[in-house]
């Protein structure tokens, strides 16, 4: 009797072994892995996405360009997985792009990146672009110039010293600006490029979900350099010379006065000239560039002061000389009487 018990747990222990595992869990070859979704809306009131899906057969990497319409985001993005051949796994997405009709809605991008966020297949840290193509049509561009390699889409915005006016705002960056009372943030705009895969245009800034300007690239270095990014291999033109920053170091210090707060930023660079006009010194190479950066970073302030848009960062320095209670004001009561005094220091090597 004892020996059939033992018999009889034996097959069981078996079986169960045997039914250990994730039944739902799709094979890799079997799951299709969108890596940039597009997302606009019409004129009808109905959002657009768009998948940009890789797709190897053979050995040969080409490409599905897929669109959805409906009245809402996640129940678009949940019927592209139900009705996909493949199981769609959003964990692999790399970039999101948002139509600019989109883009100037300040009630839809603050419902846009709390949905985002919320989503827990898509990763928090893939980048976020603004463009004023129409998505489908600029998803075929770059497909026609990648050939499917999507990976050049992730290296145009990490290129470092080789274009550092280009920025990258991630989407949990975004999400976490909704939420500062000291930092806004920046978003890239790029459209398709004819030869290349982007062209950079610039960078829309927001005050937390609402888009209130938007600068140019050479606008937005000076917004990176506040970000603590080098604008190493920026190459600068003043007419009578051209020249590469070869180091630069921005310091910053914050003060109160009579509740009014005071900034003085030093930034220096060292340059090589690499072309000049005849006759044209050292000196006036200098003194023209400074005047010529700090005119550009006047511009840029006053622009989002203006907007009560801190893209600099500027209220992150009085996080310890405002009380906690009162940073919540930085925008509108603080922040319209800073005063700034840049001042831009050029050595040449």
């Amino acid at each position: 009797m004892k020996r059939n018990n033992r018999f009889k747990l034996f097959i069981v222990l078996t079986a169960l072994t045997l039914l250990c595992g994730c039944w739902d869990v799709k094979e890799i070859n079997l799951r299709t892995p969108p890596l940039l979704i597009g997302i606009a809306k019409g004129n009808d009131d109905e959002y657009r996405v768009t998948l940009y899906i890789p797709v190897t057969q053979k050995g040969k990497t080409t490409s599905r360009i897929v669109t959805g319409k409906g009245n809402s985001i996640f129940n678009i993005l949940q019927q592209m997985q139900t009705n996909s051949d493949d199981a769609l796994d959003y964990t692999q997405v790399q970039f999101i792009l948002i139509e600019n009709n989109l883009a100037e809605n300040e009630e839809e991008m603050g419902k846009l990146f709390r949905l985002l966020m919320e989503m827990e297949q898509l990763p928090s840290k893939a980048l976020v672009a603004i463009t004023d193509e129409g998505i489908e049509k600029m998803l075929s561009n770059i497909d026609k110039v990648t050939g499917a390699q999507i990976t050049s889409i992730h290296e145009f915005f990490n290129k470092g010293e080789w274009a550092p006016e280009v920025s990258s705002t991630r989407i949990m960056e975004f999400y976490g600006s909704l939420y500062s009372y000291t930092k806004d943030i920046n978003v890239p705009i790029v459209i398709s490029g004819k030869e290349t895969v982007l062209r950079f245009e610039g960078s829309a800034f927001f005050k937390k979900e609402k888009m209130v300007g938007r600068i140019n690239s050479k606008e937005n270095l000076l917004v990176n350099l506040f970000h603590h990014r080098n604008v190493t291999g920026e190459i600068e033109s003043l007419g009578s010379a051209d020249m590469i920053v070869k180091n630069s170091s921005l310091h910053i210090k914050s003060s109160m006065k009579k509740d009014e707060p005071l900034v003085s930023c030093d930034l220096k660079l060292k340059i090589h000239v690499m072309e000049r006009k005849e006759g044209v010194t050292d000196k006036q190479i200098q003194e023209e560039l400074e005047k010529q950066i700090e005119k550009r970073f006047n511009k840029i302030f006053e622009q989002a002061q203006e907007n009560k848009s801190d893209i600099f960062g500027f209220g992150q320095h009085f996080r310890n000389q405002i009380p906690y209670q009162e940073l919540k004001n930085w925008r509108e009561e603080y922040y319209p009487k800073l005063k700034v005094n840049f001042q831009v220091h050029v050595s040449h090597l």
